[in-house]
């Protein structure tokens, strides 16, 4: 199937899901990026700056902490066309700013799956900093693979925040070595909706991989909130 076909599911999904946002519950969200790069790797895995994603995802939170989503990507992903995030998780506030998640997520990516692969996660917040862990679940894809980041958010001023985060991914494969990624970007609300993001991410040990895909790459987003 190709490309133009999933988007028009993911798009499907979210115009039908738009009415039910006005209740407080649920929340959306629609963007694209230059380019769809997460822990410091291209995910499409070819030496280009720029390859343009169109990205969006539906949230419903329960009264009681719990919550599902969903998140979509458009990309290139072995056979597949595009990547489906299907997850759940418990968030509890406690103190004076703390929060806490956990949670699984499952990778899905239609038309070829062998790259599906899900995750349990856990993470511990306080005010602007958040810490958060994932383990890998399914065997010969990415079973006990771990993967830690810390991530802070700082207002510069009204509407304007920089956003800075560090990983470090451990690889259970005895052949494969762990890599640091980092990021720094500014994320400006152009309205209550709206928000254009520029960041500069990548990962060290650019030489384990021939493609290219850890190196640093200057990536500009527009996402709208619903």
């Amino acid at each position: 199937m190709k490309i133009s076909h999933y988007v028009g599911v993911a798009l499907g999904c979210l115009a039908l899901s738009l009415p039910l946002v006005s209740s407080a519950e649920w929340s959306a969200n629609l963007g694209v990026v230059s380019l769809y790069k997460d822990r410091g790797v291209d995910q499409e895995g070819r030496d280009d700056a720029i390859r343009p994603a169109l990205q969006g995802g539906l949230d419903y939170a329960f009264d009681n902490g719990l919550y599902v989503g969903n998140w979509n990507s458009t990309g290139q992903f072995g056979n597949a066309g595009m990547e489906v995030d299907l997850y759940a998780g418990y968030r509890l506030g406690f103190a004076q700013d703390w929060l806490f998640d956990v949670g699984y997520v499952h990778y899905i990516y239609p038309g070829d799956a062998s790259w599906n692969a899900g995750e349990i996660y856990a993470s511990l917040g306080y005010q602007r900093l958040t810490f958060k862990v994932y383990r890998g679940v399914r065997e010969e894809i990415n079973k006990n693979d771990m993967y830690y980041r810390l991530t802070y958010t700082h207002p510069l001023m009204e509407r304007l925040n920089l956003t800075a985060g560090v990983g470090y991914q451990d690889f259970d494969a005895a052949d494969l070595r762990g890599k640091f990624d980092y990021s720094i970007g500014l994320d400006y609300a152009l309205n209550e909706s709206v928000s254009l993001s520029g960041t500069i991410a990548g990962a060290n040990r650019k030489n384990d991989v021939v493609d290219h895909s850890r190196d640093t790459r200057f990536i500009l987003g527009l996402t709208a909130a619903f």
